[in-house]
């Protein structure tokens, strides 16, 4: 199966490609996953960009059987990037949520494009930063309404309860230094 240049083109350079560029594409693999299937597991081995073609898909942190998903993810958005770039293990599972098309990017690969086909590397790259930004933005967008509801509750605290972690540090120094000083032999 090979890799659809026109989409990659349209979604991912936003340009035409040339000739050079289309052949030098040839390192990205494409794999399929049926639904409920594994595109990444956690722990493993960095150093691969992943890029959702076709279908869904989720990452989820699974911490001692307690699962919790993290983002969706939907066709065109990359992933993997962090691990990517560092080629550290893979600190999240990415599960298929409908059939999936998956475009994979090994750390290598890319060095060779980033000397061969600079532009287009770069424009690799800028997908990803774009998309990051993305990521960070929607996170933004749900934890804000959660940071505020925190805020308004700490500040309709008790005066006592605010104060009681500043009299508990009071508390310590003061014993630590009676302890100190009634042990100070002469």
């Amino acid at each position: 199966m090979s890799i659809d240049i026109d989409w990659l083109e349209k979604n991912v350079v936003k340009r035409a490609l040339s000739s050079d560029e289309r052949a030098a594409l040839a390192c990205v693999k494409v794999t399929t996953f049926t639904t409920g299937q594994a595109i990444i597991t956690q722990g493993q081995p960095g150093g691969t960009l992943y890029l959702l073609r076709s279908g869904k898909a989720s990452v989820e942190d699974n911490q001692n059987g307690n699962r919790m998903r993290l983002a969706d993810v939907a066709e065109g958005d990359c992933f993997g990037a962090l691990t990517f770039l560092n080629g550290e293990p893979t600190t999240a599972e990415v599960l298929a949520h409908q059939d999936c098309e998956v475009y994979s990017l090994d750390h290598d690969d890319f060095s060779t494009l980033m000397r061969d086909q600079q532009t287009m590397a770069y424009e690799i790259f800028t997908h990803i930063l774009e998309h990051q930004t993305q990521v960070i933005s929607n996170m933004r967008a749900e934890l804000l309404p959660v940071l505020r509801k925190l805020k308004q509750k700490a500040d309709s605290l008790p005066l006592f309860i605010k104060l009681l972690p500043v009299l508990f540090i009071i508390t310590y120094v003061l014993a630590f230094f009676y302890i100190s000083w009634k042990d100070f032999s002469y």
